[in-house]
This record gives structure tokens, C-alpha cells and sequence, in this order.
């Protein structure tokens, strides 16, 4: 289960990239804990409980790791094609729709039958806006991926589904974005692309869309971007990134950024709760800094030892079809509350670690199941077999579909 890409033509030899899929594999199992958590009521846990159920507080940053990891994968095999799309815009979008929307589609109709049969009334907090008054309406943004504009069906059938209509929006700009990059350069690329898309959220607030402000998530397309620069700093030959992955020190960034984050609640080091879409882009950023540090190159060698543990085989493994993960714990997680869970009426911890551990487990085995049958035909070109060189290509981040 290995990636590999070539740094440039000044390296010539490829770079594994194995640390990739087990980053993708970290932020779906952490997305899973924390939905896992959140099954038990507020003010449930006290002490050592309550300090580890902060740990698993931050399920919607997960969006952003795989926003940001999905720029970075689609990007690097640009780099190595000398900036260009491999067989033009057409064709990128052709493999785009083969990859992400059959095992989307198969997780709709999966989780509408589970709710038909099994999980219809719901008994954890989680699942109730996913059964509530499924409607037509709701079905039509599901199959024509614009549930995410409108607060009342977003999180109806699955309430993670929403953010493959975002992913899948953000493709469509992706040409644009390359054209951008050879023409006036990767990082004024970037950096307008950030900007400009957190200011058009400022006129969202005002169109007749009942949840275009937050639900259209136009800032993922600067986190996406920031991926697409992080490939290139980590990556490609080219002078002006060459300098700034030599001069800038990333690692300093990341813990820097990572305080930034982390402190959004506690006011230490800054004053003032930013908008959520600015927590986003500190995480974004913080994700950026991580790949540039994890790439291999003589400024890299401290980091050595995290890509190694990254890209523990079983890790990696996992990480292989995280995408599946996130498609279908949500469903699963509720069966398991509403049939064995909840019915023997234990304590929070003991729910937790039940929820948990049994959760965790079925979870993963159902994805693995479900990968090979909905996923793994779609991954390379139509009956042919994927090469090690390949695989780069062919990955990408889960579509960040996590949500609180």
C-alpha cells in the first residue's frame, strides 16, 4: 500500500509516501472517536474522562486535514508532469467522478436502507437530523450533491455526506488553479485563492440560499490550495519554492499554529474567538507546515522518525480506504448505540469505552468490506491494474466529510 512520487528532476528517483495514508488514516479514526464521543451526554465525564473526551473535541478540524491532503496528492502528480493536468481538464474530471461518486452513491442508498430497516428512530443525538422527515427534496440534493447549501436537508440520510458536494465543487476549480500556477506563479496562485475565497463568504450571508454562508464552504478552497503549494514546497525543483522550503522553519510554524488552534478556547496567547472559517485556515496552514516538515530532504531528517510512524504498514493499510471509513461509520455507529449500546443502560464511561471499542471495530471491518466492493473497482483505469507509480494519482483525501 505504497505511494510514490518524483520530487523533480533535480531528485530523479521517487519518494515514498506512505505517511500520507496513515495521516489520512489518523484524521478518519479521530473523526470516528470524536462522533463516538459525542454520543454521551455533556457533563458526563469528570476528571481523567473529561480530559480525554477534550482531547476528541476537534472532529471538524479533520475537514481541513483532508481538504488540505486532498490539494497536496492531486497536485504532485502535476509537479511531475511539468505543470500539466495528464490528459487535460476532460479527462481529470472524468477520473474525479469514477473515483469519488460510486462508493458516495452506494453509501447514500446503504444508509437510506439502514434506515428504512434497521435505524428509522433514532436513539443517539447524532442520527436524529439524519432520519428526521428524510424528504424528496432532500434525496434530489443528495443525488445532485447540493445538500450542503441548504441547512434543512444537509443532514438528512447520512449527516457526513455533506461535504462530497463541497469536495466535488472544489474539482471543477482545480484546472483553473494549475492554469494559475504556471501562469502568474504558485504562491500568488495560493494567496489569492485564500483570500478571495473567505471575502466572497461575506455576500453569501446574503443571498436567499438558507445556508449558503457556512454550508457553500467556499474557504476550503484556499485549504485546498494550501495543499497544492505544500506539494510544490515539498516537492517540486522549482527555484522560488526550492527558497522557501529552505529558509522558512516549518516545524516552528506547525507547533506555532497548532498553539493557535488549540488555544481557541482557553484565550491564553489570543485575545479574541475568531470565525470558525479563520480556525479552519489556521488548521490549514498548520497541515501545510506538517507536510513541507514530513518531506524527505536534508532539512528533514529530524522528522524522520513521525514519517516512519506515518507510515507503519497497518497505518498505512487503514488509511488505504479511509474514504470508505468516513462514508459509512456514521450508520454503523448508530446501529451499535441502538441495538446493544443504549438498550443495557451502563454508565457513560462504560458506554464510551463500549461504543468505542465495538464501534471502532465494526467500523473498520465494514469500510474494508465495503471498499472492495465499491470502491477498489474504481481506483486506476477501467480493467487495468494499478502501478506502484501510479497510486499517487489515484489517492486522494477522504473529501473531509466530518462533521460535529
Amino acid at each position: 500500500m505504497s505511494t510514490s512520487a518524483n520530487t523533480g528532476a533535480a531528485a530523479g528517483r521517487p519518494v515514498r509516501l506512505e505517511h500520507i495514508d496513515g495521516l489520512r488514516a489518523l484524521a478518519a479514526l479521530y473523526v470516528v472517536a470524536h462522533h463516538v464521543f459525542l454520543y454521551i451526554p455533556n457533563g458526563s465525564f469528570t476528571g481523567v474522562a473529561l480530559r480525554i473526551s477534550r482531547l476528541f473535541a476537534y472532529g471538524h478540524f479533520s475537514v481541513d486535514v483532508f481538504i488540505v491532503v486532498s490539494g497536496f496528492c492531486l497536485m504532485l502528480p502535476v509537479i511531475r508532469n511539468q505543470g500539466q493536468i495528464s490528459g487535460g481538464a476532460r479527462k481529470f474530471f472524468w477520473k474525479r467522478a469514477r473515483r469519488i461518486l460510486p462508493p458516495y452513491f452506494a453509501a447514500t442508498a446503504l444508509s437510506m436502507v439502514m434506515i428504512w430497516l434497521f435505524i428509522g428512530t433514532p436513539a443517539g443525538p447524532l442520527w436524529e437530523n439524519s432520519v428526521w422527515k428524510v424528504t424528496v427534496g432532500g434525496l434530489l440534493a443528495h443525488l445532485f450533491l447540493v445538500q450542503d447549501w441548504f441547512i434543512s436537508v444537509d443532514h438528512q440520510i447520512n449527516y457526513v455526506l455533506w461535504s462530497i458536494s463541497v469536495e466535488w465543487r472544489i474539482y471543477f476549480l482545480f484546472p483553473a488553479l494549475v492554469y494559475c500556477w504556471r501562469r502568474f506563479g504558485p504562491l500568488q496562485t495560493v494567496g489569492v485563492t485564500a483570500v478571495v475565497s473567505m471575502l466572497l463568504l461575506i455576500p453569501l450571508g446574503y443571498t436567499p440560499i438558507d445556508n449558503a454562508s457556512s454550508g457553500v464552504n467556499l474557504h476550503y478552497y484556499g485549504l485546498f490550495a494550501f495543499g497544492m503549494l505544500a506539494a510544490g514546497l515539498a516537492h517540486s525543483s522549482e527555484p522560488v519554492l526550492a527558497r522557501w522550503r529552505r529558509i522558512l522553519p516549518w516545524r516552528v510554524l506547525l507547533v506555532v499554529l497548532v498553539a493557535l488552534v488549540l488555544d481557541g478556547d482557553k484565550g491564553y496567547v489570543r485575545q479574541i474567538r475568531l470565525p470558525w472559517q479563520m480556525e479552519d485556515v489556521l488548521v490549514g496552514l498548520a497541515t501545510l507546515c506538517l507536510l513541507v516538515a514530513l518531506s524527505p530532504g536534508e532539512s528533514a531528517d529530524s522528522m524522520r522518525w513521525l514519517r516512519g510512524a506515518l507510515g507503519w504498514k497497518r497505518l498505512a493499510f487503514i488509511g488505504s480506504f479511509s474514504y470508505s471509513i468516513y462514508l459509512i461509520h456514521a450508520p454503523f455507529l448508530e446501529l451499535i448505540w441502538v441495538y446493544i449500546v443504549n438498550p443495557l443502560h451502563l454508565t457513560p464511561v462504560r458506554s464510551l469505552l463500549l461504543q468505542g471499542s465495538l464501534g471502532m471495530t465494526v467500523v473498520v471491518t465494514v469500510a474494508y468490506l465495503f471498499f472492495l466492493v465499491f470502491e477498489r473497482p474504481f481506483i486506476g483505469p477501467p480493467g487495468g491494474r494499478r502501478s506502484q507509480q501510479k497510486r499517487i494519482e489515484e489517492t486522494e483525501a477522504a473529501a473531509g466529510a466530518f462533521v460535529q
